[in-house]
């Protein structure tokens, strides 16, 4: 497994256990045999234990088939929690609006200048199911993509309070990679926060996300902050988050996202699956892929594999300027070239197989929420096709392998 693969694997796996749950055998209170039930009684409550039989079938379909239905978000945030090792001035929209035109005054009839300043001033605007919303004010929300920003300043751990972060995040040496031994040596006297909260769409390039992100390197120089990711858990220095923005073409994908691996129970031993951390700031669902086996080529191949999904998931994802959510394709055609683009802007070698296809066609399916998933946010698995995967005899693993080969050539 290359060095990209392991440095985005954390230290401890999550363990999975199922819990057994006997019904009791129900018994007549007084033990004695009751009176058979009259047959036009006995008609009646089997008719109504169909009809409910019926409901709760027609229930469970579309519940199934909804999950073959995946969309995107119309509207997402992206937060920081900028780690200070002093309080600081409280923050306003005021002082760092001034801080943004010090810093940038060379630039600052740039457009996109001027776009960041009009983020720092909005507050968040309102969803818009608001009822409390007018038609105009609705229409308008409707086709902007930057939506405002939310700004607090709060300690990392309250007294009687949840911390913000968790402390085994701050803790690991795979989510703190990206600091020196003297930062990370500051992170116990760094106690409060400064959080930064962008709310935008996914348009032009998720403009919304970038230029949350120029914000973040500005206030995190001028306040000499580390910054935490909450959603990848990663807590990084300004260099190293400056050397992992977003590009204005979003082909650095691979630097936003990390890929964590997890036991697989639907497979069973020797099984393993792989899931993306950080597609909410697209709009987009995690996913998952399962079914792989516990080899170095295959995981790594895999991981790859993931990050050209996601690059294809933010590409497909952007917002439709009638304001509807966009429906992932039935299909998502993967290719090499989609891999590759995922990674730009940094070293990856990647296998390739000129006699292979160099690409695989990939269905997405929600899947039950599990404990360890991002809060209040979807996971997808990818399968195959759904008039394979829904076929009975559907072997997942033969699948993910013959997907592996032909998308990279690795068997």
């Amino acid at each position: 497994m290359n060095s990209t693969t392991r440095l985005l694997r954390p230290l401890a796996w999550l363990s999975l256990s199922a819990s057994l749950f006997a019904c009791p055998t129900k018994r007549d209170d007084d033990g004695r045999s009751q009176a058979p039930a009259s047959p036009v009684a006995a008609s009646a409550a089997s008719a109504a234990s169909a009809a409910s039989a019926a409901s709760a079938a027609n229930e469970e379909h579309e519940r199934s088939e909804s999950a073959h239905h995946v969309v995107f978000a119309d509207r997402t945030s992206q937060a920081y929690l900028l780690l200070l090792l002093s309080p600081g001035p409280e923050p306003t929209r005021e002082s760092l609006a001034q801080l943004v035109r010090t810093t940038l005054s060379s630039a600052e009839d740039e457009p996109e200048v001027k776009l960041l300043l009009e983020l720092v001033t909005t507050q968040p605007r309102p969803s818009m199911a608001d009822p409390s919303l007018t038609a105009q004010e609705r229409q308008t929300i409707q086709h902007q993509d930057l939506l405002g920003l939310h700004l607090d300043r709060l300690p990392v751990a309250a007294a009687g309070e949840e911390p913000l972060i968790p402390l085994e995040a701050l803790r690991d040496p795979i989510s703190t990679r990206e600091l020196s031994e003297q930062e990370r040596a500051s992170l116990p006297a760094r106690r409060h926060a400064l959080i930064l909260r962008a709310h935008y769409r996914n348009r032009y390039g998720v403009r919304g996300l970038r230029l949350l992100q120029t914000l973040v390197r500005i206030v995190a120089a001028d306040r000499q902050a580390l910054i935490h990711d909450p959603d990848t858990g990663e807590t990084m220095s300004l260099d190293a988050f400056t050397r992992r923005r977003l590009q204005s073409t979003v082909g650095n994908v691979a630097d936003q996202v990390v890929v964590v691996p997890f036991p697989d129970p639907r497979h069973g031993e020797g099984f393993v699956r792989l899931s993306t951390r950080g597609m909410r700031r697209f709009g987009s669902v995690d996913f998952e892929l399962d079914g792989l086996p516990r080899e170095a080529a295959a995981l790594d191949a895999a991981t790859h594999l993931l990050y050209g999904m996601a690059y294809r998931m933010v590409r497909m994802g952007e917002y439709d300027r009638e304001g509807y959510a966009v429906e992932v394709d039935d299909v998502v055609a993967l290719t090499h070239a989609d891999i590759s683009q995922a990674y730009a802007g940094r070293s990856a070698t990647l296998p390739r197989c000129e006699g292979c296809p160099q690409s695989v066609d990939v269905h997405l399916v929600e899947r039950p929420s599990e404990p360890h998933d991002p809060v209040e946010h979807v996971v997808a698995r990818l399968v195959a096709p759904r008039e394979r995967s829904d076929a009975s005899g559907y072997d997942h693993p033969v699948w993910v392998r013959s997907a592996l080969a032909d998308l990279l050539g690795v068997r």
